[in-house]
């Protein structure tokens, strides 16, 4: 239940910062224009959000290891079991509140923008 009430929260404030956002860099301040920014967030954390998923699904795990297994070769100094060990995979890297989060606040702020846009017309 908090982390739905800090979600809502973080919407809202997403909210005042797209409307901060209009205020600040349009001449006139409109409905429209509140929508188009909205989508440019809402988008962009939606994108974040799914290249976070598709990283944390272990896709780039099997390039990572082959570029580790062609550079090590091509440097004979070490051995390609060690270098494996050394760094993390990039699936281990993404932490999967991030995903949650962008997924959940890109979706939100879509959603609104949504109903403003059947609002509008």
């Amino acid at each position: 239940m908090k982390k739905w009430l800090q979600h809502v929260t973080l919407i809202f404030a997403h909210c005042l910062v797209c409307l901060l956002l209009v205020i600040l860099f349009t001449r006139h301040a409109s409905l429209l224009d509140y929508i188009n920014i909205t989508f440019y967030i809402g988008t962009f954390y939606i994108m974040i959000g799914l290249l976070l998923y598709v990283i944390s699904r272990k896709f780039f795990d099997i390039t990572a290891l082959s570029f580790r297994k062609v550079f090590t070769r091509v440097n004979n100094e070490k051995k390609w079991h060690s270098s494996f060990e050394e760094h993390p995979l990039p699936s281990d890297r993404v932490n999967t509140n991030w995903v949650t989060f962008f997924i959940i606040q890109g979706g939100a702020l879509l959603g609104i923008m949504l109903i403003l846009i059947i609002f509008y017309y």
